[in-house]
């Protein structure tokens, strides 16, 4: 947006490529993703002669976390500020009006206002050292120079299942400068900023190893009773496993981000009787919800937060802050089988630590279906079909269990702002599926549930084909800054935007994929992260 400086006078106002410049209708928010191009031009203006030395225009990322539990009382909270990314766009001299005296000293006219482009690259990774504190292993640190989402609210309503206590925001930074005939710093004369949205792409994790003191619970048994003095029916074993990722499609360049996001998950379920006589449950009603948990700290977090173990989680620096929404299911049939199949005992038992294979179990939806809620009926919402060692079903023989497996397709809520689970310094994000199931035990009055908590991840879509265009295009070889941000090549460039009415530009001030790790050369200017931490005084 606009700034003015009303001791000069003096207007920046930062534009994006796809701006509706009427004056009736706001700026949309944009939305990138990695490796998307991010052009615009910065318009600079001034209604006295303005004498100043240089323009400098940034691409930043930032995060801002605040810590506000306290057990005693205090005026604010302390914070921290971390810049983990700033690109800088080069500038050329011929992008300036002729030199007024000195070589290093323009001078911005009234009714002469400065227009200089700029083009930025979203980044497919952070360079190495942005990430520098302790770690306890060498995955953190391979997390943590991912790129990071876009987090908390700003411009418009977004609920990004985010308290507002933890920020990642995404920025042009554009100042200009007076002269320094000193060594000291310069003034800045004058700045703006314009902020946007940024939604990665990543790739699907294996799935998470589930430790002993996790709070996941992937297997949920209970022995069922006749009555309470009564003797035992049998028992009921509830099981699942990790379903594929929630894939989030690449974000519309102008406008809110509305996902279509789905995943499948089988619950198997056992039912072992005491005796022959002793016949299966009936399945009442199915919920599911997706918890969000956004972990934030004003420290570095030395490992990732996404067991939530139990007792006591996070260090005394770190908060959670958990979000539920219930989930829909779509195109859910009636029950095409019967609920219960006898089958023989399995021979041994497999333990599967992959992920679900309902897609196998379910049709795939159609586009014209409407999402139908998990709601409580006689009957469950799901598929059924009959999970067997074997292909042939016997006949019921003494203790034998009874096998059933439900199959869901989840479907993510697009009423919310859903962004991809990702770990960085100071802030975390990752998911968790919690299921419940009311099961109605023969000749008892009150039903009971069964539940289980199961990781999750949604991770985000790229552009298809700008990772091979980019890499194909040589960007990274098109423009060679040398020591001190050297600006040699770049004439040309400039000399066809001006020619050219200012329409492109073709200087990248951004870097991407593997070739960040390979040098500085790739960036006009790259500067190392760093953070701040400051607690506010008192009124």
């Amino acid at each position: 947006m606009g700034h003015l400086t009303p001791t000069t006078l003096r207007t920046i106002d930062i534009s994006l490529s796809g701006d509706n410049h009427s004056a009736k209708t706001p700026r949309p928010v944009h939305t990138y993703t990695t490796y998307d191009d991010i052009r615009g031009h910065v318009a600079i203006s001034a209604l006295t002669p303005t004498p100043f030395s240089r323009v400098e225009i940034f691409l930043l990322g930032t995060t801002r976390t605040a810590h506000t539990d306290h057990t005693v009382p205090v005026i604010a909270e302390p914070q921290v500020t971390h810049i983990f990314l700033r690109m800088a766009m080069p500038i050329p001299p011929s992008a300036y009006p002729p030199p007024s005296g000195s070589s290093n000293t323009y001078l911005l006219n009234p009714g002469c206002p400065l227009h200089i482009p700029f083009h930025f690259v979203v980044p497919a990774r952070l360079l190495p050292h942005a990430c520098r504190h302790e770690h306890s292993s060498a995955s953190v640190p391979e997390a943590h120079t991912q790129l990071p989402p876009s987090l908390g609210s700003f411009l418009l309503p977004r609920d990004d299942l985010t308290f507002e206590v933890a920020n990642i925001s995404y920025s042009i930074y554009a100042k200009l400068l007076a002269p320094s005939p000193t060594s000291k710093p310069s003034k800045i004369l004058s700045s703006a900023i314009r902020k946007f949205h940024v939604v990665p792409a990543s790739e699907e994790a294996p799935p998470l190893l589930v430790l002993k003191e996790s709070q996941y619970v992937l297997s949920k048994s209970k022995t069922m009773r006749k009555g309470m003095f009564r003797g035992k029916l049998g028992t009921l074993t509830l099981t699942t496993t990790q379903p594929r990722a929630f894939s989030l499609p690449p974000p519309r360049t102008c406008g809110p981000l509305v996902p279509f996001a789905l995943t499948d998950l089988t619950l198997t379920l056992r039912f072992d009787p005491t005796d022959p006589s002793c016949a299966p449950p009936r399945l009442g009603a199915l919920s599911a919800w997706i918890r969000a948990t956004t972990v934030h700290s004003i420290n570095p977090a030395s490992r990732i937060p996404d067991q939530e173990l139990q007792g006591s989680p996070y260090d005394s620096h770190s908060r959670a802050f958990k979000t539920y929404v219930a989930l829909a299911a779509q195109d859910v049939p009636a029950a095409a089988a019967p609920l219960w199949r006898v089958v023989p005992a399995p021979k041994y038992a497999r333990t599967d630590s992959g992920y679900s294979t309902a897609w196998s179990l379910s049709p795939t939806p159609s586009p014209n279906s409407s999402p139908t809620p998990l709601a409580a009926s006689t009957g469950p919402l799901v598929s059924v079909s009959a999970a067997s060692a074997s292909g042939d079903v016997d006949e019921v023989d003494e203790k034998k269990p009874y096998y059933t497996t439900i199959a869901l397709r989840l479907v993510l809520a697009p009423s919310r702002t859903w962004i991809p689970t990702f770990h960085s310094c100071f802030v975390s994000r990752f998911y968790t599926l919690v299921l419940e199931l009311v099961v109605h035990p023969p000749g008892a009055t009150m039903p009971f549930m069964l539940s289980l908590e199961v990781p999750v991840q949604v991770i985000g879509q790229g552009r298809e084909g700008m990772k091979e265009a980019f890499v194909a295009g040589g960007r990274a070889g098109s423009v060679g800054m040398g020591e001190g941000g050297d600006m040699r090549g770049l004439g040309g460039v400039w000399d066809r935007y001006v020619a050219g009415g200012g329409e492109s530009v073709d200087a990248y001030g951004g870097c991407g994929g593997e070739e960040m790790g390979q040098g500085d050369e790739l960036l006009p200017a790259y500067v190392a992260p760093d953070f701040t931490r400051r607690r506010r005084r008192g009124r």
